[in-house]
């Protein structure tokens, strides 16, 4: 990473759009096996943008976190 947080080459820049992508597939596919079992339970919009902002933004940044606590130890 360059200090102003940029990938520092292709490669790194290419992986992390990756991971992205692997995440928002990954919470599509848990979505949709979640309507299929429980239909009632995602229509609204509200809970479908709640569902999409825990699994791609607040999970990964607890993961993160968990990573960096147990690291310093």
């Amino acid at each position: 990473m360059r200090p102003d947080g940029s990938p520092s080459s292709l490669r790194d820049a290419l992986a992390a759009g990756w991971r992205e992508l692997a995440l928002y597939v990954g919470a599509g596919v848990v979505y949709v096996a979640i309507g299929v079992a429980f239909p009632e339970f995602l229509f609204s919009w509200p809970v479908a943008a709640g569902y999409l902002v825990t699994c791609v933004v607040l999970l990964p940044a607890l993961v993160r976190f968990v990573r960096v606590r147990t690291e310093r130890r």
